[in-house]
């Protein structure tokens, strides 16, 4: 990881940033110029500001903006390909450096998995305790002046963290507490108070026999009393009972009322949507017309069309008849359709004269008299015009008959077209008539189903057949009848929660248990208990007179059940911490043969370099003790016998191994340090700052320095190999 900018309002630093590059980074700033407000910044940003630190040195105190501005810092960086910034400023008073964000730089893309709690564990690796105990080096952390200091330093380092302690100082401490609670068979707290009990024990021993009969009656008492106070317990836990019961339906009667109020605001609000109930029930007894007369109209729009059936029915055998279109009337005044009646030829009465002149020719040529031939020729004349009369008679007679005939057949037919014209007169006016109605229905259906709809519409836009019509006055007064309910239920609730009992106080989480017993029995049973109590406590306070000359055994008792708890505690105690001393010896053994070595190894490469040769080896032992040793002697120097500036450099170097034995390789966790050369003379100087620029090609170093001395060095040794700012 490396960090390419720092901002800030953060204690002396107002609306500050700080430009940092790649590698080694030397930021110069005289004393009070705010080196040490940038390193606090740094590792509040990563790991975020302790709020719960109420010490008057908390850094929520300490780095408070000078110009009462909120707290806030942001950091720029470089975790691999990805550039991110983090920002924790303060939203709210109470939490300072509160408010997080973690976004892709230059974009409002915040950057998955990255959190308050979990950024400078996931951007470095490393939790801020193991941070802060490697990679974060200060001027005070470099200080040492014995090998004792070193010891608990290092130690501390790789075990708890804390350089105030070491291994050999614990167990000198928990040896201390052992000898305090026994250090042989008379001395120390134990035996001490293993005597006091032994002559609590033979004065309580002396009183057993005299307190028999008193411990009888007092545990009669307490039986006594204890049953009275079950009984009193029960009792109260009926009251209890009772008032949860009346609480119970008092607040179910307030919950009923309240969900039933807000129902019936609920529908209310609904319902106003909605015209009132009557014109709703207008509207339907209007459906149910417009039902009525829709049935009607299909009913008619039936009967039309069967009087049309009728109808054709009817007229297709008049149509068939043969006086078809004629009215009765007409028909009876056709004349009758048959030749005209036989009159006699006027041939006959010419026929009988030239038979009669025929006769009389022929007679008179047989030379007959005249007069024969006179009357054969009249006689032939009346048989002539007798046989015409005759056979116009006969011929007239036939006429007649089939005169009748037919004007029996043309009544007849008269009669059936008549009937035919009647029906299919009737069939016309009856669907002329149907027609009428049928059309009169609809056109009442259709008004009656417009009107409707307009009303409708106002409240169901969507309504546009009966069905539609009839399921929106359906739901617009179930909205009404829900209503009423809903009104209906909230008074019934408030009336039922207004006459409730309402005992003060909440309603416990669970309902008590009632007593199995009823309350009157409980009653006469500490009725009949008190009256015991009161006989057997006389009984008792006679033996208790009797017993006060030799001691309240109560509080014998009292006081050897606290020595023996006392001594049990202290004895748990003797041996946790003799077991505690058996692991720590264990662990501090396992620890340092473990991790010795790689530390001492890693320390003595960077050791070498920092002292230019002179040390090529440095050595810790199983209590953590540094030695160093020179490359032209063949024993190690203890530390008690290294100089001061030595000694710091031996810190360094075994700081700088650490975090190379610690700090995971692939984040590159960048190295801060705080003015920890200001001890370094110019040669130390110039050998830990060779190795900070060597150590700088694969991670970033930030050096804050108070001194010019650094910047000089580096312009001459290494002038491409730094970057320098000045605060």
């Amino acid at each position: 990881m490396r960090i390419n900018r720092l901002a800030a309002t953060y204690g002396r630093l107002e609306n500050a940033s700080l430009d940092l590059a790649p590698g080694l980074n030397v930021i110069q700033a005289p004393n009070e110029g705010g080196k040490s407000t940038w390193t606090s910044l740094l590792r509040v940003v990563l790991y975020g500001l302790n709020t719960r630190d109420r010490s008057e040195t908390a850094d929520k105190r300490r780095y408070l903006p000078w110009s009462g501005s909120p707290m806030e810092g942001a950091m720029d960086l470089t975790d691999g390909p990805d550039a991110v910034t983090v920002i924790r400023r303060t939203a709210r008073t109470n939490s300072p450096m509160g408010a997080f964000s973690a976004v892709y730089t230059g974009t409002a893309t915040p950057v998955p998995g990255l959190t308050a709690a979990n950024c400078g564990e996931v951007l470095l690796g490393v939790p801020q305790e193991v941070f802060v105990r490697s990679a974060f080096i200060s001027q005070s952390g470099m200080s040492l002046d014995q090998n004792s200091a070193l010891e608990r330093r290092i130690t501390s380092l790789i075990s708890t963290g804390e350089e105030d302690t070491s291994y050999t100082d614990a167990d000198a401490r928990l040896r201390k507490l052992l000898n305090a609670r026994r250090s042989n068979r008379s001395t120390g707290q134990l035996p001490q108070l293993e005597r006091e009990i032994r002559e609590l024990q033979d004065t309580l021993s002396a009183m057993d026999d005299l307190s028999d009969s008193l411990e009888r009656g007092q545990t009669g008492l307490l039986s006594l009393q204890s049953a009275a106070n079950t009984l009193r317990l029960q009792l109260s836990r009926h009251d209890e009972a009772d008032r949860y019961d009346q609480l119970l339906a008092a607040r179910t009667a307030q919950q009923r009322y309240t969900a039933a109020r807000a129902q019936t605001d609920d529908l209310e609000r609904a319902a106003a949507r909605y015209p009132s109930k009557s014109d709703l029930l207008t509207c339907q007894a209007d459906l149910r017309s417009l039902e009525h007369q829709t049935r009607a109209a299909a009913e008619a729009r039936r009967a039309a069309e069967a009087a049309a059936a009728q109808l054709s029915a009817a007229e297709e055998p008049l149509r068939a008849h043969p006086l078809a279109g004629k009215t009765p009337e007409e028909a009876a005044r056709l004349a009758p359709e048959t030749e005209p009646r036989p009159r006699l030829s006027p041939l006959i009465p010419v026929l009988a004269l030239l038979s009669a002149i025929l006769l009389a020719g022929i007679l008179t040529i047989l030379n007959l008299p005249p007069v024969v031939a006179v009357i054969a020729g009249l006689a032939a004349l009346v048989l002539v015009l007798a046989g015409g009369l005759l056979s116009l008679r006969a011929r007239q007679g036939r006429w007649d008959a089939r005169l009748a005939q037919e004007k029996e057949a043309r009544a007849a037919g008269l009669a059936a077209y008549t009937i035919l014209y009647e029906k299919a007169e009737a069939a016309r006016d009856a669907a002329r008539a149907a027609e009428a109605g049928n059309r009169a229905a609809g056109t009442a259906c259709r008004a009656a189903l417009s009107e409707l709809l307009a009303k409708v519409r106002a409240f169901q836009p969507s309504a546009s057949d009966p069905p539609s019509i009839d399921r929106a006055i359906t739901g617009a007064l179930a909205v009404h009848d829900r209503l009423e309910a809903a009104r209906a239920a909230e008074a019934a609730a408030r009336l039922e929660w207004e006459h409730l009992p309402k005992p003060d106080g909440d309603l416990p989480p669970s309902p008590p248990v009632r007593p199995p017993v009823d309350r009157d029995t409980l009653r006469t049973r500490l009725a009949n208990t008190q009256d015991q109590l009161r006989e057997l406590d006389r009984t008792v306070h006679t033996a208790q007179g009797r017993l006060e000359a030799m001691g309240d055994r109560a509080e014998l008792s009292a006081a050897l059940a606290e020595k023996t708890a006392r001594r049990d505690a202290l004895q748990t105690e003797y041996d946790a911490i003799a077991l505690a001393m058996e692991v720590l010896a264990s662990a501090n053994a396992s620890l340092q043969t473990r991790f010795s070595p790689a530390l001492g190894k890693r320390a003595a490469e960077v050791f070498t370099k920092l002292t230019s040769g002179k040390y090529n080896k440095v050595l810790l032992d199983r209590d953590m003790i540094p030695s160093a040793q020179s490359a032209d002697q063949l024993l190690p120097h203890s530390a008690a016998f290294l100089s001061q500036g030595t000694a710091d450099q031996l810190y360094l170097a075994v700081r700088l191994a650490i975090c190379d034995l610690v700090l995971p390789p692939e984040k590159a966790v960048p190295i801060v340090l705080d003015d920890a050369l200001v001890t370094f003379d110019d040669r130390r100087l110039a050998a830990a700052l060779d190795c900070l620029t060597e150590l700088s090609r694969t991670r970033q170093i930030l050096l804050f320095t108070c001194q010019r001395r650094e910047a000089d060095y580096l312009r001459a040794a290494h002038p491409d190999q730094f970057h320098l700012q000045t605060l």
